[in-house]
């Protein structure tokens, strides 16, 4: 009985501390130059702290970024191409960004970043996700 205890909680253990890889693939990259940043959020952290975050330089059309040692769980990612190199995403008139940004599941808001919710993906094994660059414009 004691052996089989000990048996299940070294294997329950194993599956808790199972870390898995997320690549992140995206395109609608016009300009070759400058660096992918990535956050990945919790929806605690959504938009505020990062769980994980990554770089990548751009050197083509399209770009993966993948990051390895991810814990199963809910997440969300935001990203952006900071194509002058200053680090930091550019932003306009009423904090609308001047460089171009994506979400998972392509997400969009209306009026601003859209919601954990519409952003949100599983981890449960190693995953890959698309995203698609896209710029914004002043409502008319």
């Amino acid at each position: 009985m004691k052996q089989t205890f000990i048996m299940l909680m070294l294997l329950v253990s194993g599956t808790l501390g199972a870390q898995h890889r997320l690549t992140v693939a995206v395109d609608g990259i016009e300009e070759i130059e400058g660096t992918i940043y990535v956050a990945v959020y919790d929806a605690e952290t959504f938009l505020q702290k990062p769980v994980y975050r990554a770089i990548a330089k751009v050197e083509g059309e399209e770009v993966s970024i993948v990051m390895d040692s991810i814990a199963p769980g809910r997440y969300a990612v935001s990203l952006f191409h900071d194509a002058n190199g200053n680090g930091k995403l550019d932003t306009g008139s009423f904090g609308i960004p001047v460089e171009k940004t994506g979400f998972s599941n392509n997400a969009a808001g209306a009026y601003g970043p859209p919601a954990f919710e519409d952003c949100r993906f599983d981890v449960e094994d190693d995953t890959v996700i698309y995203v698609t660059l896209r710029s914004y414009e002043m409502p008319h």
